[in-house]
């Protein structure tokens, strides 16, 4: 699989903070969509926070602490990651609203419903936290020169 990345890849620049055995910390920034935002200065103050992922040598490379790196996450694993968190709440919410809506004709327990269905499908993806986290494994490889 690690020689089978294409360029199919999501990729985001960051920082090795420390090695440890085959896993490699890697520091990243995470900014909202605001901050990429040509009009930001005007708008509202950009949103930058710091966040550690760890990952392995895609290639087998040695890395070292403070050396810049590409953090690579296939692409197909992040249309998952949306498929996860955003399309399968949002079915889950429509079904039980227009569900609960056709059988009750209350508009409120509908509301009520769809939430609770949300917010149970979370705290199940919450549970199986391990699981997904295998499925979206983070590589690192040096920086193209």
């Amino acid at each position: 699989m690690l020689n089978n990345m294409t360029e199919d890849t999501i990729c985001k620049e960051g920082i090795v903070r420390a090695v440890n055995g085959d896993n490699i910390e890697v520091e990243i920034i995470v900014s909202s969509a605001c901050s990429e935002c040509h009009a930001k200065s005007i708008c509202i103050p950009t949103d930058h926070r710091r966040e550690t992922v760890t990952a392995q040598s895609l290639y087998g490379e040695q890395f070292k602490p403070g050396e810049k790196v590409q953090l690579v996450l296939k692409g197909s694993a992040g249309n998952k990651a949306v498929v996860l968190a955003y399309l399968l709440p949002f079915l889950i919410l429509m079904i039980a609203l227009f569900g609960t809506y056709a059988i009750t004709k209350n508009e409120l327990a509908g509301v009520i419903v769809s939430i609770a269905f949300v917010v149970i499908y979370y705290i199940v993806l919450k549970t199986q936290n391990k699981k997904i986290e295998q499925k979206f494994q983070f590589f690192v490889k040096r920086m193209p020169e």
